[in-house]
């Protein structure tokens, strides 16, 4: 099956409403600490038609007969704490069906994404990975990415009454 790589348009809101949903599914299996509102993945379609209008934001799509089965969100993300660059990439989402996983189809939305980011003057970009995600953790070392700093978490236990 061919894949073509292309910009995000207003059309693909459903279909990547759905993709939202798988991603967070996912990541709710992997992780029990993961968790998401459903209420405001289902209202994905309008905070997607949101973000596919905003300048320093955009998404690309990977499409095979004419179903889109991956997608990757990217977006500039301003340090105001006095780091270096000022302005990073960042990457917000990245999602490609099971089907299609292992078979290098995200990196030509990379590449793609990283010429995007040298137009705005970027020269680095940032992503977050669950730390049980393995397989993802992975195939983002294989694209490049280093570690270099450490998310940690601890869940708040509840007051004592």
């Amino acid at each position: 099956m061919a894949v073509q790589f292309r910009r995000a348009t207003e059309s693909d809101i459903p279909e990547l409403s759905r993709l939202v949903a798988a991603l967070a599914a996912w990541e709710e299996a992997l992780d029990p600490r993961a968790r998401f509102d459903w209420d405001g993945i289902r209202d994905a379609p309008n905070w997607l038609n949101l973000v596919l209008n905003r300048e320093h934001h955009a998404i690309w799509v990977a499409s095979s007969d004419a179903r889109i089965v991956g997608h990757l969100w990217i977006r500039l993300k301003r340090n105001s704490d006095g780091a270096i660059p000022q302005s990073i990439g960042y990457i917000s989402q990245a999602f490609m069906e099971e089907g299609f996983r292992g078979r290098g189809l995200m990196k030509p939305m990379l590449e793609q994404a990283y010429e995007w980011f040298r137009d705005a003057g970027t020269t680095v970009v940032t992503l977050s990975v669950l730390h049980r995600n393995w397989v993802g953790a992975t195939a983002w070392r294989r694209l490049g990415f280093s570690d270099w700093r450490e998310e940690l978490r601890m869940d708040l236990k509840p007051r004592p009454k």
